[in-house]
């Protein structure tokens, strides 16, 4: 397969999305052609091999889809390699339980993992290399006791490639994806989405934040490196209960639209898509917010898409009941393309 070179001219959505469809082109006709060669089941790598007669030209893809850490060996002859990593997505935050007549915040969304793509030669790179696989942010969990805030959700691991040190939260890593925000758990005045972060190469999705004053939840934000989880839907002095946002991804990549929020009444937030059934985003969609509930326990968040999605904030209910858990974020995962 020829070497195609990196085109800077293009946005960094773009890039990522060409990438992607580049490696969903190769395990196409890997799969087709009966050309896998391995499973690793100790370390959970995927080898594949696929060679162009025509072009004489041989390309090997390393997966790494399971979160934890591993040594990458170069394989003989490598020329050109090219890393594409999605750090884990954020928690999204669980709601608030309070009184009737007082407000309770829904939980905020996770935000989406960051991402990174580069190609360098191999020369560059060591005969063996570290890196690590993020894990998702685990969910806020739900609330049982009255008159609480709700519980924060935890950020997503590191994804990164190079470097001797082995650790999740590494810094050492030539090329670095910085997990997701988690969101913050809903309190009577707020209930924060997971923030955008610095530092890595493709922007992530930021978190839905909740309604002040008890309302629908907030949407996760769309973005080139995936989307953001929907805030849970909170309760109003009324007491009323609202819908959860929906969650983040980019726009037009599926035709029923975004992972929708659940409906006020204590409905659970829609799963965020993964990326493996679109041909698109650099990390996977946003899960959808839980809905709020007066008169029985708040919906749960849905759980960020794979890979990196944030995950759906938790919705708010009364005391007597519990209030909705925030979805957990979705995992990372790193591939390294070898051209020979």
């Amino acid at each position: 397969m020829p070497l195609e070179p990196i085109d800077n001219t293009r946005g960094a959505g773009e890039k990522i999305r060409l990438a992607f469809d580049k490696v969903n082109r190769m395990f196409t006709e890997l799969y087709s052609q009966d050309r896998v060669t391995s499973v690793n089941n100790y370390t959970g790598a995927v080898t594949l091999t696929y060679t162009d007669v025509n072009a004489a030209k041989t390309l090997q893809i390393d997966v790494y889809t399971t979160p934890g850490n591993y040594t990458w060996t170069m394989p003989q002859n490598a020329k050109i390699v090219e890393i594409i990593g999605v750090a884990g997505g954020g928690g999204g935050g669980s709601g608030r339980v309070s009184a009737s007549g007082t407000v309770a915040c829904g939980g905020g969304g996770g935000a989406s993992g960051g991402v990174f793509d580069v190609r360098i030669p191999a020369s560059s790179l060591g005969a063996t290399e570290q890196l690590s696989v993020g894990a998702g942010g685990a969910g806020g969990a739900a609330v049982t006791t009255n008159d609480t805030n709700g519980s924060n959700g935890s950020a997503g691991g590191h994804t990164w490639f190079g470097g001797t040190s082995i650790g999740n939260a590494s810094t050492t890593g030539i090329f670095r994806a910085i997990g997701g925000n988690g969101g913050s758990g809903g309190t009577t005045s707020s209930g924060a989405g997971g923030s955008t972060i610095a530092g890595t190469q493709i922007a992530n999705g930021a978190g839905g934040a909740a309604n002040t004053s008890g309302g629908a939840g907030a949407a996760g934000s769309n973005a080139a490196g995936g989307g953001g989880g929907g805030a849970g839907g909170g309760v109003n002095t009324t007491p009323a209960a609202s819908a959860g946002g929906a969650g983040g991804g980019t726009a037009g990549l599926w035709a029923s639209g975004n992972p929708a929020g659940g409906a006020a009444g204590g409905s659970a937030g829609t799963a965020g898509y993964p990326i493996r059934t679109l041909m698109g985003p650099a990390a996977a969609f946003g899960g959808g917010g839980g809905g709020s509930s007066i008169n029985s326990n708040g919906g749960n968040g849905g759980a960020g898409g794979y890979p990196g999605g944030g995950g759906g904030g938790g919705g708010a209910a009364l005391n007597g009941y519990s209030s909705g858990a925030g979805g957990k974020g979705g995992d990372g995962m790193l591939v390294v393309v070898t051209y020979f």
